[in-house]
Parts: C-alpha cells; structure tokens; sequence
C-alpha cells in the first residue's frame, strides 16, 4: 500500500464498450490480457536521473499499478528528480496500447492519497482529478492534471517528456485544463520504426469517436514539428 505524496496516472480504454461490440468477447480479452501483462512488469528499478544543478541522482523507483474493466493506474512516490522517468513509462505505456489496437487516454495527477492495490482502495483528490480531467479531452494521449500548476508542483518535467498543448480538450475554460500534455509521439519516434499515423487512421472505424483520432493525429504532427523544442530549455516551469 503507498500513502502520502504521489505522482498518479489514471488511463481507460478509448471506446471500450465499442471496441467490445466490433470484435466480441474473446478478442478483446486477448488484447486485455496483454495490457495487463505489460502493467505487470512495470515495477520500477534503478533509475539514474540529472538534477537542476547539473548533477547525477541514483535511486530506487518503485512503480505501482492496478486494473479494473478499462480503468488503468499507475504510481510512485514523487519525487521531482524521477518524474522524467515516470512520464516516459506513460508515454510507452501510450505507444504499447496503440500497437496492440488498446487506445488510451488519461492524466497525470499528484497529491496525498492512499493507493492500496490488494484491497482495491484508491481515495484521494488526484484520483478525483485525474478522473475529470480523463473525461474532458478527447484524443489518445495523457494531459497534466490541475494539480501540477500548484507551487511547489509545477516543475521537474523535462521538454523531452511534454509539450504545451490545448487543442484536444472539450471545454477550454475549466479550470482543469493545464495545457501540459505527456510527448508520447517523440517516445515512439525514437523507439519505432513504423509510422504511427498509418497505425491511428487504421483504429479510426467508429464514427462516435472519429475526432478523437483526429485530434490525435494532429498531435502526432504537432509533436513532430516541435522535435527540437526541448534543446532551447532544460525543464518546464510553467507556474
């Protein structure tokens, strides 16, 4: 069970219950079941990170995750100099769902919360949040929950891990909206030699959420023309 201050992501399946409807039962719960070996082997490690100063921090990331029908979670105690590293599991996590046909979309959040896996317990606010948030965009991908825009939060994240972004959110003015979105495009540059684009388009067969595809792709460009962004700045400080 992990208590107090944590970084969380809440991810659900984009279309379950249609995606249930096209391809039935059995398939799906293959694709499932490949989901959720994946969660299962992200249990954290060694991690070496730089910090502000120009250093080198060695530590123990532990990583926590939980499933339920199309709900995804994943954890780990902040800690501003491994939350690179947390973001880049998000993002693949991103990456891995589209190539096995399991759009994803979700938020990170932070805050005190108890996240007990074994009973399935999970209150706090950021799961509150991040559950909102989830609900206001309308794409494949990860956005920042409000949570990170309150001093003390709003730093550590580098620009090779996120992007300013506002285009996929259905309601502008909420105060859930940050603008911050998890790079998921540039993890699969680097680590795939397919084409996501031809991926996405081939997923976009139901017209309920067609846009969300769209919204997607131009992410995709948009992350591409923004490649080098992270050269000119180290971190992000957007408070």
């Amino acid at each position: 069970m992990a208590e107090g201050l944590n970084v969380l992501c809440l991810l659900d399946v984009l279309g379950f219950e249609s995606l249930f409807n096209t391809i039935g039962l059995d398939a799906l719960a293959r694709r499932y079941e490949k989901l959720t070996e994946y969660m299962r082997e992200q249990t954290g490690g060694l991690d070496v990170a730089r910090t502000s100063d120009g250093h080198v921090a060695v530590g123990w990331m532990a990583i926590g995750n939980a499933y339920f029908s199309d709900t995804l979670l994943f954890w780990a105690r902040y800690n501003t100099i491994f939350l690179p590293t947390f973001t880049r599991l998000i993002a693949e996590t991103i990456c891995y769902g589209l190539e096995n046909e399991m759009p994803l979309r979700g938020t990170l959040s932070v805050g005190e919360m108890i996240l007990d896996a074994e009973s399935g317990t999970y209150p706090g606010e950021p799961i509150i949040e991040a559950a909102r948030t989830k609900r206001l965009q309308r794409w494949i991908g990860v956005s920042l929950g409000a949570s990170f825009s309150r001093p003390g939060f709003n730093q550590g994240f580098y620009l090779d891990t996120v992007l300013p972004y506002k285009s996929h959110y259905k309601d502008l003015v909420s105060s859930l909206v940050t603008g911050i979105v998890v790079d998921w495009p540039r993890k699969w540059r680097e680590t795939r030699k397919t084409d996501v684009r031809s991926l996405i388009s081939g997923m976009n067969t139901d017209p309920q959420f067609s846009d969300y595809y769209t919204n997607t792709l131009h992410f995709v460009d948009f992350s591409e023309q923004n490649h080098d962004r992270f050269k000119r700045q180290d971190h992000l400080d957007y408070g």
